[in-house]
């Protein structure tokens, strides 16, 4: 299933790759390097072009020099014909027999580099059949010059047509036949029967080029055909993914005519992080997989698209809805459908699902599809609250004053906890918490933020003025290079790739703070972002003298493997996952910390609440710990504070 085409906006190689970034953040799977979506499929088709026009160019220049090489033997043979003497009435020939012609005959083919496709025998004996079919014409009278021309054509087919073994034969026809016509027309036959297959060839040779042409640009297309399968659709369900939503709100945007109302449903699966961490990878996938055969049931509408809009989501988009009461109705058939439990294959546990639908309902006309987005998660949020598992967000009804999109947030002053040397004693960094506060969503981080807008300009610019801000911060507590660090998480998938390099030396520069003292911290997909493009955008910032720490190390997408490539520095790694642990937390931490040591690297443990699992973690190999059992989050204020204790002293770690 190939993605339709748009009326008024067809499919573009731009639209297909900048789309794929949204798929691979919100499924799990590498995103294209932010370099290379504009222009990677037409550099592809390019490349292709260049490689097909290079493949006629060769065959060209190989006929070309074939058709020279044909050119240069028929030369040769008129030639050399040309330089035989006239037949004397008492000319014979003398110096060879017709029992030793074959012999010498293939002798000199031999001595020339050329192997017959026969046996030595079997050449010897044939050779010297066309020998005596040669005598015997130029001994009748008149010669026999149609047999002689006949021959020289079968001496070609048994592989006498190189340049090489010409004079050779000459020489030994000659001393067998004497010269005269009859070795003429041998010569003559011999030239043409090189030029007919020379042209042969390059007859044949001009197809095969066309036909790897074609088999080329067919493989190319279905390349372009899965690229643009993978951009647009989900690869587990086979639903449209977000990327494909957001096209289709464009387009109804552009082309909304007044009166048109465009609607979403939004379709929340409560729960079902518990039942994926319970049961398994792949219980999730079952449970998605069935949920999408379910809501097929109500998308037989064209107008109607469905879409895997998460890892626990999914979106129904209605076009020309009719209306509010509409939407309600299809919202409560979308409840129905999913009310009845999942059986699991594995060992047959009956899960529920607690789904809750969102409810939005715009006039397509002026539409702004990031607010849509939006507001389908505020309405689903209300669906929570309620009791009837649906609700319908009306931003227009409510409070004028209270801002209705992302871009109305309020922001938070950022929180800094510290975090230690293992014995808990002496600060060697903090970790920065920055949020912004939505009167309906709550609180959002960067990542948060650009996954609900998809602006990657405004996630840029909040995360610039969180960078600057902390820096600045930084610096007032100190200005020495071995101060206190501090631990920025930066969602570089929202951001681009090539953008947070840039704001990252833009805020050490403006700021001053010395470049080590900043960690960027990386979490999930942001620390693998896109294959060996990710070793240039994390090589270049290591190569601005920061940081580059791995978080939530032990989980998800960063396995051992990868790390041994990976241009980072550090690891951060959750402790209250290992609180089920049958060995006990201080060793899987020590096991932690000897896989970080070996590759390089520092490990921080963070999370640690309880005096319980304080206990033993100084001696468990970890670099730095971080929990409420040493502090909290504070404000700056409080921050510099602690950092002038005596007992707390900062330091670099």
């Amino acid at each position: 299933m190939t993605p339709e085409p748009v009326e008024g906006n067809p499919v573009t190689h731009d639209m297909m790759i900048a789309a794929l970034n949204q798929i691979l953040g919100e499924c799990g799977y590498q995103p294209v390097p932010g370099a290379l979506p504009d222009r990677l499929i037409e550099d592809a088709r390019s490349r292709a072009d260049g490689i097909v026009a290079a493949a006629r160019q060769t065959a060209e220049l190989y006929t070309d020099a074939a058709l020279v090489q044909a050119a240069r033997t028929v030369m040769s043979a008129r030639e050399t014909a040309a330089t035989i003497p006239p037949p004397r009435e008492t000319a014979r020939p003398v110096t060879t027999t017709s029992d030793c012609v074959g012999t010498v005959w293939y002798a000199a083919a031999v001595a020339a580099g050329v192997y017959l496709p026969l046996p030595a025998e079997a050449a010897r004996r044939r050779l010297h059949d066309l020998a005596e079919q040669l005598r015997h014409a130029a001994t009748g009278d008149p010669a026999d010059l149609e047999t002689a021309y006949r021959a020289g054509a079968e001496a070609v087919e048994l592989g006498l047509g190189s340049p090489a073994v010409l004079p050779g034969t000459i020489k030994t026809l000659t001393a067998h036949i004497g010269a005269g016509e009859v070795l003429g027309s041998f010569l003559a036959g011999h030239a043409a029967a090189m030029q007919e297959r020379i042209l042969a060839q390059q007859e044949a040779l001009h197809r095969a080029t066309l036909r790897a042409a074609r088999e080329f640009e067919r493989a190319l297309e279905d390349s372009e055909a899965r690229f643009r399968r993978l951009a647009y659709y989900d690869p587990l369900t086979g639903l449209a993914n977000r990327a494909r939503l957001v096209q289709r709100l464009e387009q109804a945007a552009r082309l909304g005519a007044r009166g048109r109302n465009v609607g979403l449903c939004l379709i929340d699966l409560g729960g079902f992080p518990a039942i994926r961490e319970q049961h398994g990878p792949d219980a999730g996938d079952h449970i998605l997989i069935d949920v999408a055969r379910r809501l097929r049931a109500v998308t037989r509408n064209p107008d109607h698209l469905l879409v895997r809009d998460g890892g626990r989501s999914f979106t129904l988009l209605l076009q020309d809805t009719g209306g509010v009461a509409h939407l309600v109705e299809v919202a409560e058939r979308i409840l129905d459908l999913l009310a009845a439990p999942v059986i699991l294959p594995s060992d047959g546990p009956v899960v529920a699902l607690e789904a809750a639908v969102g409810v939005v309902d715009e006039p397509s006309a002026g539409l702004d599809v990031s607010q849509l987005l939006v507001d389908a998660e505020v309405a689903v949020r209300e669906a929570r609250s309620g009791r009837t598992g649906w609700a319908v967000h009306d931003r227009r009804r409510g409070d004028p004053r209270v801002p209705g999109s992302i871009v109305g947030l309020v922001t938070a002053p950022p929180t800094y906890q510290p975090i230690l040397d293992p014995a808990g004693r002496r600060v060697l960094g903090l970790h920065v918490q920055a949020l912004w506060r939505h009167p309906q969503l709550g609180s959002l981080d960067l990542g948060r933020i650009g996954e609900l807008t998809g602006d990657r300009t405004a996630t840029t610019r909040l995360a610039g003025q969180v960078l600057h801000q902390v820096c600045r911060q930084a610096m007032l507590w100190s200005s020495a290079a071995d101060g206190p660090y501090v631990g920025v998480d930066l969602p570089i998938r929202r951001i681009g790739y090539p953008d947070v390099v840039d704001l990252v030396r833009e805020a050490i520069a403006e700021t001053g703070l010395p470049p080590e003292r900043l960690h960027v911290q990386l979490s999930g997909l942001d620390a693998v972002p896109a294959g060996a493009h990710s070793h240039t955008v994390l090589a270049a910032l290591g190569g601005l003298g920061v940081r580059v720490v791995l978080d939530d190390f032990g989980a998800g997408y960063t396995s051992v493997a990868y790390l041994r490539e990976l241009p980072i520095h550090g690891l951060r790694s959750p402790l209250p996952p290992l609180t089920a642990g049958v060995f006990g937390e201080p060793a899987l931490v020590a096991g932690l910390a000897t896989i970080a040591h070996a590759l390089g690297l520092t490990l921080t443990v963070h999370g640690v609440d309880d005096e319980r699992l304080a206990d033993g973690l100084h001696a468990s190999g970890c670099d730095a710990v971080q929990g409420l059992r040493y502090a909290a989050p504070d404000t700056p204020h409080r921050v510099s504070a602690l950092l002038r204790r005596p007992d707390t002293m900062a330091g670099r770690g």
